[in-house]
């Protein structure tokens, strides 16, 4: 990641000690409505002051809302510059909504978009990114790409050789950070990362809500094959006990035990 500015940025969404990150999602609004465990700010407001907390992403409307009740403190905030709602008939056809600039302007450290590859839009793709990180890279914003492949592939291989291919278009256009659904194997994570690592921030996503152990074995995973960390969304604030849980990935990806005196009674 060059420029002074950018890292400076980007630290903001990484443990000093550990190097790793614990990214939060709340942009699901946008796309697919109201939803448990976002539906107000005094819901987010229950956990957003989690220490396993190191980034967030939302989009602008939401981040000026939780900004003006103070609670964007003590982690990176990421605005999301593109969507689609899942009422569209091309849902999967992300469409830019704000500006780099903007992002800027509510005090953001970063700036992030999702690209949902379908076979019939990697010229829009492609051509978005590339307009975004030449935008960002004039304000030293990083960029972060959530890079999901929606076209069916037979067999891990060629599932694989896929992802590859996008995640270093990805790269070649000059995104700083992606955001990855992790492989149904996860021993193939290392593979997936392979001359991808050393030089682009690899954080993976939870997807679906799933049990707490199989998020736990994702974290573990995340560690070992030397990705960058998690960007989990729903697997966290959908959770019975989401500051437990962020507990427990912190002490996981981060390699902090917890040792708060106290936690919310509504947590």
């Amino acid at each position: 990641m060059n420029g002074v500015a950018k890292q400076i940025r980007w630290s903001h969404f990484l443990d000093r000690r550990s190097g790793r990150g614990i990214i939060v999602p709340i942009d699901h609004g946008l796309s697919i409505g109201p939803v448990e465990g976002l539906a107000s700010v005094e819901q987010v407001s229950r956990w957003m002051g989690h220490p396993g907390i190191t980034g967030i992403i939302a989009h602008k409307g939401m981040v000026e809302r939780l900004g003006s009740h103070g609670l964007l403190k003590g982690f990176g905030v990421m605005v999301h510059l593109n969507g689609m709602m899942s009422l569209a008939s091309t849902p999967d056809r992300k469409e830019r909504l704000t500006t780099v600039e903007a992002a800027l302007r509510l005090g953001a450290d970063a700036v992030s978009v999702q690209l949902n590859f379908d076979g019939t839009n990697d010229a829009h793709n492609l051509t978005q990114l590339g307009a975004v990180v030449d935008e960002a890279q004039r304000y030293g914003m990083p960029v972060l790409t959530m890079l999901y492949d929606k076209v069916p592939c037979e067999g891990q291989e060629a599932r694989l050789s896929r992802q590859r291919h996008l995640m270093r278009a990805c790269v070649e256009l000059g995104t700083d950070a992606l955001k990855l659904a992790a492989p149904d194997d996860l021993s193939l994570m290392p593979s997936l990362l392979e001359g991808i690592r050393e030089h682009t921030a690899v954080f993976f996503a939870g997807g679906a809500v799933r049990s707490e152990e199989e998020v736990l074995l994702l974290a573990r995973q995340v560690v070992s094959c030397g990705a960058t960390g998690l960007c989990v969304g729903r697997n966290v604030f959908q959770r019975e006990s989401v500051w437990a849980t962020l507990s427990r990935l912190r002490e996981v990806v981060l390699g902090t035990p917890d040792l708060e005196p106290t936690r919310p009674s509504w947590s």
